[in-house]
């Protein structure tokens, strides 16, 4: 089958690991995308269009309509796709395709108007999987809605060789980014608090960027910059560039995973590391909040009430049934699918 994916590509290590899973879990099925960060997705069953000058004329002629039309389905496969200000989704294109929504949350929404319209757009497609409780009770009246754990714990890390180096792991972002930017100086402090209790009791440390396009890496470079040269020399940076594989790497070589970026928080559980996530959107609070996670959470809004030195180091996440039910998204994709079902 020809299939349009509907997803993010933007080198984000998050979605890109939601992509690499659905396209070795489909080897012999073609799918297509129109983005305008096509570079670094080299799959031989994926074909990306759209770049720099000739990128802008597809648009212009309407070439995604077209693609999706010569396409037999459509799956809208993510994480953050159905916010009120940013929903990205070509659903005026999409609507008259059979079309499958995999690993959603949804919200925040501000407005009545804008969850009906959500609400009669899924009511039409032929299955949509969220990945949180919150998300599905919205929706739980609709036949077609189903719920199941974040994707992401159904990835396959059996060659990743996992080591418990002292080191901690610190995921950072660029919270104007994130409709938080009144919190930017604050969470920039704090995370250089946090650089300096883990050195001050003997951790390396590690500050990585998921996405550059989403300003990881200003972030880092910020950080730094209120860091004195000692603490610099203690510090190392790794940005992701699309090498999942490299990245996942840096994520199994320590101890602890200071997580902003949801995934980074999943990939550590995932990896049987203590996790430390740091609350920018009620997406990720939905998600702990749905595994009964006990463990240190910090909250963006109230990053004073969080004490360095009153942090569990030590709590780890039985994942065991999250990796089982993450396989489901594709319950009813798989039927559709035949020849791959798995």
């Amino acid at each position: 089958m020809k299939i349009y994916l509907d997803s993010y590509f933007a080198k984000n290590l998050g979605d890109d690991i939601l992509i690499d899973i659905i396209l070795n879990r489909y080897p012999n099925h073609n799918f297509y995308s129109v983005s305008r960060w096509k570079n670094g997705y080299k799959y031989s069953n994926l074909k990306v269009y759209g770049e720099g000058i000739y990128g802008r004329l597809l648009r212009k002629i309407g070439f995604e309509k077209h693609l999706i039309n010569t396409c037999d389905i459509a799956v809208t496969l993510g994480g953050s796709m159905y916010m009120e200000h940013n929903n990205s989704n070509p659903d005026y294109m999409l609507k008259n395709k059979k079309r499958y929504i995999l690993g959603i949350n949804f919200g925040p929404y501000k407005t009545q108007k804008y969850f009906e319209n959500a609400k009669n757009e899924f009511r039409r497609v032929q299955d949509i999987c969220f990945r949180d409780e919150y998300s599905y009770k919205l929706f739980k009246d609709l036949p077609n809605a189903r719920l199941a754990s974040d994707i992401a714990f159904g990835m396959d890390i059996s060659n990743i060789k996992i080591q418990d180096s002292k080191k901690v792991v610190i995921s950072v972002i660029l919270c104007d980014r994130k409709d938080n930017a009144e919190y930017q100086q604050k969470y920039e402090n704090k995370i250089v608090e946090l650089i300096k209790y883990f050195t001050q009791i003997g951790y390396g440390i590690t500050l990585m960027s998921f996405c550059k396009i989403e300003g990881d890496e200003k972030a880092i470079k910020n950080i730094l910059k209120k860091c004195d040269d000692k603490l610099k020399s203690k510090i190392t940076t790794y940005f992701y560039n699309g090498n999942i594989q490299q990245a996942l790497s840096v994520l199994a070589d320590c101890k602890i995973i200071v997580g902003t970026r949801l995934h980074s928080n999943i990939i550590g559980m995932m990896l049987g590391k203590t996790v430390i996530p740091i609350i920018y959107s009620s997406k990720t609070s939905n998600i702990l909040k749905d595994m009964n996670f006990n463990g240190t959470i910090i909250d963006l809004k109230i990053l004073d009430q969080i004490k360095a030195e009153n942090m569990n180091l030590e709590c780890k996440q039985d994942v065991k049934t999250l990796k089982q039910n993450a396989n489901k998204h594709f319950k009813i994709l798989d039927k559709e699918l035949k020849d791959d079902k798995r």
